[in-house]
């Protein structure tokens, strides 16, 4: 049976690479899965919209010209406005995928029948898409409760693929009021209703770095000395969103979906916002870790100092 799947792809102001992004998914090997791609542009100035315009005529691109939402806003939008199919990818615009992307998510969420995220490791890439070395992880990340609701981990947007009964609940509820990013949501979302998230150490596509980048995991340029200012903002700088809020907010749409237990899980990342008792609770949890012993400490010195 031929199963449905949305790629959900949100543009700004991408002509310099839109076009290979565009390539690399339109050549995906498939095998029993017919996929179409819908892009919403987010108000660009550039010459992004005529370039996704040429793509339009294949019969495998839906274009939606929107006004300003945002990334993450932008891409809840097309998933809240494109029921119907059996599985959903997000696509960033300035990518390029491997061609057994789609098809090893598909493979490893066929598996489950409850809500499950597939997503794995990137090749990491200069602006030429040579590779810089390494890849996006060097190690597996944790993907407990605990480390997920904290922003200690998430599966990472670009290489996230989900199934409907994932996707479903965020399409049947109202959009919470305030989330950090449509990654975020989804992978918190799924942890939270004891969903199972899958990750393949084994990349899937080339994350490009380069200085236009919005959002991302690093500068390019970033030395030693930077990603030691970094860790120090990490720790003392307050969020414009935090985990606390955004673990509010999902608690109060999705409270139906989630059992009792992980209920309390999430009132206590709630807590930590006033509560050093609760952030106390946080720190010592064994399962809120991040994928290196450095970054677990900073991320609970962030607690501590109630910077979540």
């Amino acid at each position: 049976m031929i199963k449905r799947l949305a790629i959900l792809m949100a543009t700004y102001n991408g002509e310099k690479y839109i076009k290979e992004q565009i390539e690399s998914i339109l050549n995906q090997d498939t095998e029993d899965s017919d996929f179409t791609l819908i892009i919403r542009d987010d108000g660009s100035t550039d010459n992004t919209k005529n370039i996704i315009r040429e793509y339009v005529d294949s019969g495998k691109i839906i274009f939606i010209e929107g006004q300003n939402k945002g990334a993450a806003r932008g891409f809840i939008s097309l998933l809240c406005d494109n029921p119907g199919y059996d599985y959903y990818a997000f696509s960033d615009q300035d990518d390029v995928w491997n061609h057994n992307k789609l098809q090893k998510g598909i493979w490893s969420l066929s598996k489950y029948t409850g809500p499950a995220l597939y997503c794995s490791n990137c090749e990491l890439v200069d602006s030429e898409l040579n590779s810089i070395g390494r890849n996006t992880h060097r190690k597996r990340p944790n993907y407990t409760l605990e480390s997920i609701l904290c922003l200690a981990s998430c599966a990472q947007g670009c290489t996230s693929v989900f199934n409907k009964e994932l996707a479903s609940i965020v399409q049947e509820n109202d959009v919470p009021d305030t989330f950090i990013m449509h990654d975020s949501l989804i992978t918190c979302l799924c942890a939270l209703i004891g969903g199972t998230i899958i990750y393949d150490e084994i990349p899937s596509m080339k994350y490009r770095m380069h200085d236009d980048n919005i959002f991302g995991m690093v500068s390019a340029k970033q030395n030693v000395i930077n990603v030691i200012k970094d860790r120090i903002s990490e720790i003392t700088k307050k969020r414009t969103i935090s985990m606390y809020d955004q673990a509010e907010c999902l608690l109060k749409v999705y409270k139906k979906y989630i059992d009792s237990n992980n209920q309390d899980i999430c009132r206590i990342v709630i807590d930590s916002k006033v509560s050093l008792k609760a952030r106390l609770k946080l720190i010592f949890n064994k399962n809120l870790q991040h994928t290196t012993l450095n970054k677990t400490i900073t991320k609970k010195l962030e607690i501590l100092f109630g910077n979540g």
